[in-house]
């Protein structure tokens, strides 16, 4: 008899054992899921921020930083904030190319209207390329971590259809 309960204590504290073990995995496997589906969410996000950058530079006027920009944005820095704290400085780096786009579409928009000449001569494109490429290069940091954090594989994306008028 004290055989018998010395293997059923065993035997309990085994199932219990297992048991605690099954749902520490299955909490980290949901956590896991839920940072990978928010992963995703802030990937959305950054796509289409970046669509919006690509289409400023076929815009014919800057009306400032459009409501999708500003919510696609809105809603990567919250994503990032809730669940990706260590992508803090990549994203910085991402709104420092996004204030000096800003600042530069904006100083370009005044200068047009202004001096259309001056304007014309001051190589705009030139320099929104060399925007856009630090925009891309941070872009892409970014994303190189938030594939390393959130353990998922981020396919690259086809770049945005333009559309223009040309030929």
């Amino acid at each position: 008899m004290v055989m018998t309960t010395y293997l059923a204590a065993w035997l309990l504290l085994a199932v219990a054992g297992v048991a605690v073990l099954s749902w520490f995995l299955a909490r980290h496997r949901r956590r896991h899921d839920l940072r990978r589906d928010q992963a995703e969410q802030l990937l959305q996000a950054l796509n289409r921020y970046s669509e919006w950058v690509c289409a400023q530079r076929l815009a014919a006027v800057f009306q400032g930083e459009g409501p999708e920009a500003a919510a696609a944005l809105d809603t990567a820095c919250t994503i990032r904030l809730a669940w990706f704290p260590e992508l803090a400085g990549d994203m910085a780096e991402l709104l420092a190319v996004h204030n000096r786009l800003i600042n530069f579409l904006g100083t370009q928009q005044a200068l047009w209207l202004r001096d259309p000449e001056h304007w014309l001569e001051s190589e705009h494109d030139k320099r929104f390329m060399a925007l856009w490429r630090q925009h891309r290069y941070a872009l892409q940091a970014l994303l190189d971590k938030l594939e390393t954090a959130a353990s998922v594989r981020i396919t690259p994306a086809a770049a945005p259809r333009r559309h223009t008028t040309y030929a």
